[in-house]
């Protein structure tokens, strides 16, 4: 769980930067401003992607660790 609340808290920076790329590229309204904030916001996604992968894989092993204790404890009450 440790691990998935670091994982949450890696999302919030690139959103927050994503977020105010585009708030800030809207004030500014110039061709050029729109296209440093789509390159910077895919910057950003990637990095989400990044930590969302992070996120997939430590669900997937708190899964994997259930289920197997599930059936140790299984072949445990036979």
């Amino acid at each position: 769980m440790r691990q998935m609340g670091a994982a949450l808290h890696d999302l919030c920076q690139p959103l927050t930067t994503l977020r105010c790329r585009l708030e800030l590229a809207g004030l500014t309204g110039t061709p050029e401003a729109y296209r440093e904030a789509v390159s910077q916001g895919v910057a950003e996604c990637e990095k989400l992607v990044k930590v969302v992968d992070s996120m997939r894989e430590i669900v997937c092993s708190a899964t994997c660790a259930a289920a197997t204790e599930q059936e140790q404890e299984a072949k445990g009450s036979r």
